[in-house]
């Protein structure tokens, strides 16, 4: 066991404080978006000595025999202190087959890993699970035709726009939900109407009105957020498309391959799959490929994948890649069966190991446990997260 430290990263839409106030940053107005806690070559984790991406190279029995046959000699999960300020962009993630063959593809055609305009930075999935530490307002999942057509109408009736009626018929019609994002994303106008609707007054409707169907605030108040900070962004009348949420602090969703979504606002521990495969379609700056956004996402209403777990359980998501143990007061032994990370975002806690190792963790402070370490003892009091395979 032994200490690590993640990598910041400053994207536009994070927070100027939260990530800062856990792991010690000077809050001076530097968005801090994320804080990955793992071995992706992006951005590994630092060791005493180098980076975790080159220990667990060097050293793959750290990472355990079932691991290792399963994921290959590599971290297979990724954790992150996720803070977000405004939205994030409109996005789906492939699956492994998709992953694999979108990253051969690219290979083939000389694009540089790096790149800006690149889909596929790795051959890896990106199923994910985020765990609200603050209230956390996610679009995750499409909405059932019926609902979306309802709101769709209600701006209709404010505004009478004809790019409204267009959507409307595509939502009566075969493939509604595929066929009206694309139509939203791709033909031109659709930013301008989203101001325009934006700058309305609505009637409020009933509790049990249709258009308010799987969100949990009236999703023209989504549309007014989400426009005033990405201002003739088509993205926004998408928002409309999703099942709107509020995570209390202690709630999480699962989030598979597929599923489209986007965050909204608050702070969380975000645990997934160790990738960087992202498919944009709308509020962000970075690069928007609808074709291949489209080619990925599941076009079916989704309800959020709410995940249920008490303290000291594992919550997992779709898939075997990850899972997460939220701890407060605590004198446990856990067991772990794979590599782990602990992390500390409140208290102090104390850890030990089978192997001998101990550490006092405190906020904003990590570790990684090696699988041959064996089961870790923990005891303290606070807040404390174990992420592993």
């Amino acid at each position: 066991m032994f200490e690590i430290r993640g990598t910041v990263q400053d994207y536009a839409w994070g927070n100027t404080q939260g990530i800062q106030q856990i792991v010690g940053l000077p809050v001076d107005g530097t968005p801090a978006a994320e804080y990955w806690l793992g071995a992706h070559p992006k951005a590994p984790s630092r060791t005493p000595e180098s980076t975790l991406l080159e220990h667990v190279t060097a050293h793959p029995e750290h990472l355990g025999e079932t691991a290792r046959s399963t994921y290959g000699d590599r971290l297979p999960f990724l954790l992150k202190i996720l803070s977000a300020r405004t939205a994030l962009s409109i996005q789906a993630h492939p699956t492994l087959d998709q992953a694999r063959a979108g990253f051969e593809r690219e290979n083939a055609q000389g694009i540089s890993v790096d790149a800006p305009h690149r889909n596929y930075k790795d051959a890896w999935h990106k199923p994910e699970m985020m765990y609200a530490l603050t209230p956390f307002d996610a679009l995750c999942g499409f909405r059932p035709p019926h609902a979306i057509k309802a709101t769709f109408e209600r701006l209709d009736t404010a505004s009478g726009n004809p790019f409204l009626a267009r959507v409307i018929q595509t939502l009566d019609g075969p493939d509604p939900l595929q066929t009206t994002l694309s139509t939203i994303l791709t033909e031109p106008g659709y930013g301008e109407l989203a101001d325009q609707l934006a700058r309305l007054t609505y009637e409020p409707v009933a509790a049990n009105h249709p258009s308010l169907e799987g969100s949990a605030h009236d999703p023209v108040t989504t549309l007014k957020r989400v426009n005033t900070d990405f201002p003739t962004d088509p993205g926004a009348l998408v928002a409309l498309m999703l099942n709107m949420l509020t995570l209390n602090p202690g709630e999480a969703i699962a989030l598979n391959a597929g599923i489209l979504h986007a965050y909204l606002g608050g702070l969380g521990i975000e645990i997934m799959a160790s990738s960087d495969n992202v498919l944009r379609g709308g509020l962000t700056s970075k690069h928007i490929d609808i074709e291949e956004l489209t080619a990925v996402v599941t076009f079916e209403p989704t309800e959020p994948d709410c995940v249920d777990g008490g303290e000291g359980q594992w919550l997992t998501g779709a898939t075997d890649d990850f899972k997460l143990m939220p701890l407060t007061r605590t004198d446990t032994t856990v067991e772990l069966g794979g590599p782990a990370i602990a992390l500390c975002v409140e208290g102090t806690y104390a850890l030990s190991t089978q192997a001998g190792d101990s550490a006092i963790l405190k906020t904003g402070e990590s570790v990684f446990v090696p699988a041959t370490d064996g089961n870790l003892n923990v005891r303290g009091d606070g807040k404390l997260f174990i992420a592993s395979v």
